[in-house]
């Protein structure tokens, strides 16, 4: 019966969910619409490399990048077993298996409340809501349709839902001073398993007046999608959604160890390495300069490579274009973005529908990498575009980078 059923709207009617939480919520939203992945970010802890403690306490207190829904589960950092790199990936993917990521993040899109075992709909629709236009209320106000096509637009969030677990990785060592080995001070004469021999060295190196002059690590980045399809709402509406408590699908739910999985998509790779002129940072500041900037930059890469974890961005200004990206996302001269307006079904879905192609101008594109304004001022305030193709263009139309053969 349920496979028959377009959208959460309908499926929500027929097991009785209410989603009267829209309205309020949609009243609040006048930006334009905005399809945001949801995003849970986590790395790989290595306790025993220089810096690992201070990398692992930097991630700890990193913010999500803006462009995604944080869908943070808690646990931020993991340790794993060693394994050469052509394992790691499968081995992350037992991990989230065994910890059952996926299907904690279900439960996050649905509020389940661990005590009572019931779920709401409340964040599904909250999401759903932040991606619609003033004139997406004005439907839900006149019309059951545009509740559907709202609640619809949730529900598309959850199979944009992603685990990306980085791996960073810095195997060299560093004195403050290059002219003084006496001041060396390496692993292999620090017992990694006392605590507080680890603790003297991460703080010898960390100490004001030892400066790094320079910091170089590496990270991959593994990226992982949340499998959730028209049988996997399904058995989930069907077996384990309650709004009041009910002893069967709570247990049903914990039990299930076979419906909720990631699909792994792929990794990249990458190396920052940051001077630090004349001592401006200290050994904090510039290790959380590099450790973020890396990131982004694995992210942007993960988007380049892999078209359903690409961002979309709203248009800020036709007169000139402009839109709030830059190098953070790898924009470059050579990129090429489509416009992109939203057309609506019959039975309260949409598509998106390209009016446009757009690049950006060399010379205008925004420096928007972390931390940037400490090391020069800039005059720009987005990235200006030029437009290649299309029609009249507006602002709040999302753009979305083409692929390169396009």
């Amino acid at each position: 019966m349920t496979s028959m059923m377009n959208g959460i709207f309908n499926r929500a009617a027929w097991l009785g969910i209410s989603l009267s939480c829209l309205a309020p919520l949609c009243a609040q939203t006048d930006s334009v619409r905005f399809d945001r992945p949801s995003l849970c970010l986590m790395m790989i802890a290595h306790p025993e490399q220089n810096f690992g403690k201070e990398i692992e306490i930097i991630f700890r207190d990193m913010d999500m990048p803006e462009r995604f829904n944080d869908h943070s589960l808690g646990v931020r950092v993991v340790k794993m077993p060693s394994a050469p790199d052509n394992q790691i990936a499968g081995q992350v993917l037992a991990f989230a298996e065994h910890a059952e990521i996926p299907k904690k993040m279900v439960a996050k899109w649905f509020s389940r409340d661990k005590q009572t075992g019931t779920f709401t709909t409340g964040l599904l629709a909250q999401r759903g809501c932040y991606n619609a236009t003033r004139q997406d209320f004005d439907l839900v106000q006149q019309t059951i349709l545009g509740k559907n096509l709202l609640a619809d637009a949730g529900e598309k969030l959850v199979s944009h839902t992603f685990l990306v677990m980085c791996d960073y990785d810095y195997r060299r060592e560093y004195s403050g001073d290059d002219n003084s080995d006496s001041q060396l001070q390496t692993l292999t004469n620090v017992d990694i398993n006392d605590s507080r021999q680890l603790d003297e060295y991460n703080n010898y190196l960390y100490q004001k007046d030892n400066r790094l002059k320079e910091f170089k690590i590496s990270c991959t980045s593994y990226l992982y999608r949340l499998q959730w399809t028209d049988s996997v709402a399904n058995i989930f509406y069907m077996s384990h959604y309650t709004d009041t408590p009910d002893e069967e699908k709570t247990k049903a739910f914990k039990q299930d160890k076979t419906t909720f999985r990631l699909t792994y998509l792929g990794c990249c790779s990458a190396q920052e390495t940051e001077k630090n002129k004349d001592g401006k940072y200290t050994n904090q500041q510039l290790v959380k300069k590099v450790c973020i900037r890396l990131r982004d930059k694995n992210l942007s890469t993960l988007q380049h490579a892999h078209p359903e974890f690409r961002i979309k961005a709203p248009l800020v200004g036709t007169t000139p274009l402009k839109a709030y990206i830059g190098l953070k996302e790898d924009v470059t001269p050579e990129a090429r973005y489509e416009v992109l307006m939203p057309e609506y079904t019959k039975d309260g879905t949409y598509r998106y529908v390209r009016v446009g192609v757009i690049r950006p101008v060399a010379g205008k594109i925004w420096d928007n990498r972390f931390m940037i304004g400490e090391e020069h001022d800039t005059e720009l305030d987005a990235t200006y575009f030029e437009q290649v193709s299309g029609g009249e263009l507006f602002p709040g139309m999302l753009i979305r980078e083409m692929d390169s053969d396009k």
